[in-house]
């Protein structure tokens, strides 16, 4: 018999008789008041509490109510040990439950679950999988909710990871497939030959040019062993039953760390464990946007629940986070060797949060070369919690997980935050290239900065120290749409943290080392977070637009859905309908991929006069937009429909690591890019780093090798082009003083050497050596000896490239305003005319030069005169 009458949760707590929870904190009830007179059948309900302030026994006096209805309860956590908690404060309470684990089912917790006598408690992976024992329950309590995500599109997402073995010969497959259909994609290159730098943005095929390989993927996809062979146990065999019908359907991107086959957003919808419920519960510190949550989970429109005076703030004791203040990337020596020096003051134990299973995958690969014991944490096992719990010293390795992780008292005191959170997925990474006005994005970051903040303080007496090793953090964290998601409680460390950056490494290493001082030792003018001075004036800050003032995500998840079950014309309505909501929202870039995806419904269809609205949709999406790097590719699969290919060219790969190194630099752009210059004109070793900051001007990408590698070169540079990977390998020489001397034959065959080993390492790639020199002559013997294989160069020529495209940088900054589409585009046209016209011009100008030098003349007549 189902009970509507209103319930009295503090009366039904007290009937518990506990005596560990004797009475509601105000927070809880004015939520369960709230709860009880507005949202007792409200099908999705967010409820926002602050951290310390009892999340779950609010969620358990609800599901209480819930089986007093007859109805059955699940109560989804992120980890088994995140369960066994809520199992034991319901027994406190005296709440009857059964707790499901991976092959821990039973037989007669089944029955008391499913006959609504107990809760269910599980992690999210127990109750979303491609073959659930436990049935769907009448309330879902989706606890640390975003965590969510992950399960739900896993069941959908077909991911095909670039590593060794059967997947990583999948990939070549597919990589392959489309460049032998296509030469549109310049940077598949690049990651088909295995020497594309981590961070370069995926590759999105076009709907038609996957039509055109999608029936040889299938094949190649349906033998690969890792869905024919049931030992290897990928979650790949589990996944493809679902989505080898589905194929064309799909949005498919290609990154250097994998392949996803995916629809655009989960069709959470059609998940019988979801949409059998009565009552979808959300629980979280940070909710964020109810058209953002709807986003990631794939269901329908989300309610937030609103008290009628605000909720009392939650304690959460000390907390300090310190940024990376240099220009150097989270892995590099002295950034990792701070973090590592952070570690051993902490006692030995530290959790780093990655953004990715790529970057964890390195950073794992890293410590494990410094001697480090690493323990990682993988979705749907979460055992090594408890593995890394049990030691002295250890660091936890997880990627995509910002919540619903509990690492509090004593368990530790350090948590690092690798990469800035805003790529978790190629689908993330693509938006962050490529759709630079999806404020969704920027929401994210902050967000999930603001649960990384909370995961080893969650008590008044935890004290926990937070670093971001990303160069870019400060930039990011001082966005506006960024701030705008950061909440009230979260501002003052999020503040903090941007002065300790302002103070430089002497800052930082002094706001470190006085936070492991204990208490009695602090200096009288320390503390660990000392504000700057005062503002003079106290002023109302800007009016910020963002992703909660667009609400979109319910037309996009009809059309990912709909798309999905083969129903064209709905989705392409409700595609076109997001559109118009975005770009009426000022996002261009994002409402010009939903007609990406309206035209995407259209072709599917196949019929002729779908084909012509499909060309419509993209030329309606086109006419008139910015030239930015997405609307030229927008313009690419409209002469495609059309019937004729149109090349990629250099340019694209160029404001991609431009917009990128502005993200990254933020006011600091003309700082770096002075920095570099003098790298340049330094030192020998000055110099290798100055190359690096020069590959990023040309669009490439620029490493300095350990020197733990054979034969190791100074620098060494790749980039992709539509007909190849490209790789220059750079040796410099330097002269004391004086004159220099030309160059000579050992100068030459020491850089040989290392192009021999570089073309062992990369076979499909181009390898040509660089050999930078203040030389002005060359030796008759040593012209021969670098005649076909080394471009030789003036060190003079270098430093023109460098001042070329920094200044045409600076001035795509400025042009760039407050960084909309059309800013960006528009600006990017007015740089283009600047920049060299002769398509390949960096293959060129680096060729083998037959023994001559390359001059700062060669290099000012390959650029326009101005």
């Amino acid at each position: 018999m189902t009970d509507v009458s209103k319930p009295d949760f503090e009366q039904n707590l007290a009937d518990f008789g506990s005596a560990r929870f004797t009475q509601l904190r105000p927070g809880q009830r004015q939520v369960l008041t709230t709860y009880a007179d507005q949202h007792l059948d409200t099908a999705d309900l967010a409820i926002e509490m602050p951290t310390g302030e009892g999340k779950t026994l609010l969620a358990l006096l609800i599901a209480d109510h819930a089986l007093t209805r007859g109805w059955s309860v699940a109560y989804l956590t992120g980890t088994r040990q995140l369960a066994e908690r809520v199992e034991e404060e319901a027994e406190d309470l005296g709440l009857d439950v059964v707790r499901f684990a991976a092959k821990d089912y039973g037989g007669a917790k089944l029955d008391d679950y499913h006959q609504a006598q107990a809760v269910g408690v599980m992690n999210y992976w127990v109750y979303f999988n491609s073959d659930p024992k436990v049935g769907a329950a009448d309330l879902v309590v989706f606890d640390d909710a975003h965590l969510a995500e992950q399960p739900l599109s896993g069941l959908q997402t077909l991911r095909i990871p670039d590593k060794l073995g059967p997947a990583r010969q999948l990939y070549q497959t597919i990589c392959e497939l489309v460049v032998a259909h296509t030469d549109a994609y310049p940077g598949l290159r690049a990651m088909l030959d295995g020497t594309a730098r981590p961070g370069t943005p995926p590759e999105l095929l076009s709907f038609s040019d996957w039509a055109a390989i999608a029936s040889q993927a299938h094949d190649a996809i349906a033998a690969s062993p890792l869905v024919t062979n049931r030992e290897l146990k990928d979650e790949m065999r589990y996944v493809w039953p679902t989505v080898r019908d589905h194929l064309t359907q799909c949005g498919v991107l290609i990154g250097p760390s994998g392949i996803e086959i995916r629809p655009y957003h989960p069709p959470t919808a059609l998940n019988t464990q979801y949409s059998r419920a009565k009552q979808r519960v959300y629980l979280s510190a940070t909710l964020g946007s109810m058209d953002d949550l709807q986003r990631r989970v794939g269901g329908g429109p989300v309610t937030r629940l609103t008290t009628a005076a605000p909720l009392p703030p939650g304690a959460t004791g000390e907390r300090l986070m310190v940024l990376n203040p240099s220009a150097e990337h989270p892995f590099d020596q002295n950034v990792l060797g701070w973090a590592l020096a952070q570690a051993q003051a902490a006692g030995g134990r530290a959790a780093w949060l990655c953004a990715s299973h790529a970057e964890a995958d390195t950073l794992q690969e890293t410590l494990a070369a410094y001697g480090q014991q690493v323990y990682r944490l993988r979705p749907g096992d979460d055992s090594m919690v408890d593995t890394w719990s049990r030691v002295a010293s250890g660091h936890l390795i997880t990627a995509g997980r910002y919540d619903g992780l509990d690492l509090a008292g004593d368990l530790c005191k350090l948590v690092i935050i690798t990469t800035v959170p805003q790529a978790s997925s190629e689908f993330e990474r693509f938006v962050v290239a490529y759709l630079g006005d999806a404020s969704f994005m920027r929401h994210r970051v902050g967000q999930r900065v603001t649960q990384a903040l909370g995961r080893a303080n969650r008590e008044s007496t935890d004290r926990s120290l937070y670093l971001g090793l990303d160069p870019s953090f400060a930039q990011i964290l001082a966005d506006p749409a960024v701030r705008k998601s950061i909440p009230a409680g979260t501002e003052p460390t999020i503040r903090a943290a941007l002065e300790i950056y302002d103070q430089g490494w002497d800052g930082t290493l002094r706001a470190c080392a006085t936070f492991w001082q204990p208490a009695t030792q602090t200096p009288e003018s320390g503390g660990t977070a000392a504000p700057a001075s005062p503002r003079r004036k106290v002023r109302p800050g800007r009016n910020i637009s963002g992703s909660s003032d667009v609400s979109s995500a319910d037309a996009e998840v009809s059309a990912a859905t709909d798309l999905w079950l083969g129903d064209h014309g709905g989705a392409a309505k409700k595609a076109s309908e997001a559109a118009v909501q975005l770009a009426t929202a000022g996002e261009t870039e994002h409402a010009a991929f939903w007609r990406y995806v309206e035209a995407h419904a259209h072709f599917d269809r196949g019929r002729a006069q779908d084909l012509a609205a499909a060309r419509k949709a993209l030329e309606d999406a086109t006419a008139g937009g910015p030239r930015t790097t997405w609307f030229r590719r927008l313009s690419r699969t409209v002469a495609d429909l059309e019937g004729y290919e149109q090349t990629a060219d250099d340019t694209d790969r160029f404001f991609l690591a431009w917009d990128e190194w502005r993200r990254e630099a933020g006011a600091r752009l003309d700082r770096v890019l002075s920095e570099g210059r003098a790298l340049l004109t330094g030192s020998h070793d000055q110099q290798c780093e100055g190359l690096t900051r020069l590959a990023r001007l040309v669009g490439a990408s620029g490493e300095r090798p350990p020197r733990t590698e054979q034969s190791a070169t100074d620098c060494r540079w790749t980039w992709s082009t539509v007909k190849r990977a490209e790789r220059r390998v750079w040796e410099v020489k330097t002269v004391p003083k004086g004159e220099p001397k030309p160059l000579i034959r050992s100068d030459v065959n020491q850089l040989l050497g290392q192009i021999e080993v570089e073309t062992r390492r990369s076979a499909k790639t181009r390898v040509f050596g660089c050999l930078l020199t203040p030389a002005t002559t060359t030796k008759a013997d040593a012209a021969e000896a670098a005649h076909d294989k080394i471009v030789l160069v003036n060190h003079g020529a270098a430093v023109r490239v460098y001042d070329m495209l920094a200044d045409r940088l600076r001035q795509y900054d400025a042009l760039c305003g407050d960084n909309n589409a059309e800013a960006r585009g528009e600006a990017r046209t007015r740089i283009e005319a600047l920049l060299p016209q002769e398509d390949g011009w960096l293959g060129k100008l680096l060729a083998p030069s037959r023994g001559r030098l390359v001059t700062a003349d060669d290099v000012a007549a390959i650029f326009p005169s101005t």
